[in-house]
């Protein structure tokens, strides 16, 4: 009964979307999988059935039941090791990583993040900006092998980690100076999100996180009024979504915008917003290095 519910589920919400098995399934399993699990025949593992969820922009809170203790005990290991990378803590990554490796086996389709988390140490590390390219491809070709990492698949449904692998990979480029093909894949993201996905956890983290990694490539080729626009859109998103850790960040990107346009007063206001939001935050770093960067470049004291 557990599989049929899951399979009806998958099935009401892909054809209500008007998506193919193919496109929903592509990288994931087979269309003839899909078909089976629609009809309840076969049963999807855990993560196939959190990435098949997530290519119909949604996230799979109905069903963590019916998984094998396995599974469970893998999906506990992927989260820890989740944590790891947004603490930066490489040491604990690194470990963690080992773990899950032993766990997964050979797994391929588990392995994406895997791959990702490989990436976001070797970053950690120092490793050449190649190296982390590398990874990233590495990651992103398990499920979408015909990605060369610069041009656009528009069609293509996408899953959390595929989103958070090409954001990693945009950030690349823009680290090597190739903002233009950094900016071309978070507008690829970012639109996406907008018209895919439904709100949700991941969507509430990962989008104004996109948007201000291009708010920062925007500023860093001088389109100031876009990255302006940028900044409001995603300070508007995270006051309704509720997203703290990105919130000072755009506000703060959005005074220097409004500074390199001229206009002091104003950003003087967001600098000053920014820098008490960091405060309450207790992100006493951020504090310091956000008043010296506006005494230094723009002659603005907080």
């Amino acid at each position: 009964m557990a599989v049929y519910v899951v399979g009806d589920f998958i099935k009401e919400a892909r054809m209500r979307k008007g998506y193919t098995q193919e496109e929903v399934s592509f990288g994931i399993c087979t269309p003839a999988s899909l078909s089976r699990i629609e009809n309840g025949v076969q049963n999807p593992g855990r993560c196939v059935l959190d990435k098949l969820m997530e290519r119909l922009g949604m996230e799979n809170n109905a069903f963590n039941l019916f998984v094998s203790k396995e599974e469970m005990e893998l999906y506990e290991a992927m989260q820890q090791m989740t944590r790891n990378i947004a603490d930066g803590d490489v040491v604990e990554l690194e470990q963690q990583i080992q773990k899950v490796e032993k766990i997964i086996g050979d797994a391929e389709l588990e392995r994406q993040y895997l791959y990702f988390a490989k990436a976001e140490l070797l970053r950690e590390k120092g490793g050449t900006s190649e190296e982390v390219l590398e990874l990233l491809m590495q990651a992103i070709h398990v499920t979408m092998p015909q990605f060369d990492g610069k041009r656009t698949l528009e069609n293509n449904l996408l899953t959390f980690d595929e989103i958070i692998i090409i954001n990693a990979i945009a950030v690349q480029y823009a680290n090597e100076n190739q903002v233009m093909t950094a900016l071309r894949l978070g507008y690829w993201l970012k639109e996406y999100m907008e018209q895919k996905m439904i709100d949700g956890k991941l969507r509430t983290a990962k989008y104004p996180a996109i948007v201000y990694n291009m708010s920062n490539w925007m500023a860093k080729m001088g389109q100031y009024e876009d990255a302006l626009k940028l900044t409001e859109e995603g300070v508007d998103f995270c006051v309704k979504y509720g997203n703290l850790v990105n919130l000072p960040l755009l506000v703060f990107n959005k005074a220097c915008s409004l500074a390199e346009l001229g206009k002091k007063d104003e950003a003087k206001k967001f600098f000053t917003q920014s820098v008490v939001i960091f405060e309450t935050m207790k992100q006493y770093d951020r504090v310091q290095t956000a008043t010296d960067w506006c005494k230094n470049n723009y002659g603005i004291e907080l």
